[in-house]
């Protein structure tokens, strides 16, 4: 989505392949000042979920930046996970990328015009 200068892109049920990072992922996110990505799974559980179409916090910061995004929404979240999981997901997501942030329901966010434009 682009609207005032700003970009935001979807990535939402998108499975990737081990150690190969999405050149098309990368197309949509270039630059984006957030991507809000499927983070479902880590990479230690999606050795056993290939198949179900979905990815993990990992890749979205490797993919955030590879493609010099800004923002990090980690979002699709695997609904057996507790609040605790959660917080220690984005925790180790914000050290491998600062702009990484678990999406929560109802949450809001807000994006000043940038006179700047992106693409």
């Amino acid at each position: 989505v682009e609207w005032g200068g700003r970009v935001v892109a979807v990535i939402t049920d998108t499975e990737h392949e081990p150690d190969k990072l999405d050149q098309a992922v990368l197309g949509l996110i270039e630059d984006a000042d957030l991507v809000i990505y499927d983070c479902t799974y880590t990479e230690e559980e999606m050795e056993r979920r290939r198949g179900y179409g979905h990815s993990t916090w990992q890749q979205g910061v490797k993919l955030c930046e590879a493609a010099g995004a800004r923002g990090l929404a980690l979002f699709h979240h695997d609904p057996t996970r507790t609040d605790e999981e959660l917080d220690e997901i984005e925790k180790l997501a914000k050290e491998g990328f600062a702009g990484a942030f678990a999406a929560r329901d109802g949450q809001t966010l807000t994006f000043p015009v940038s006179l700047h434009k992106k693409r």
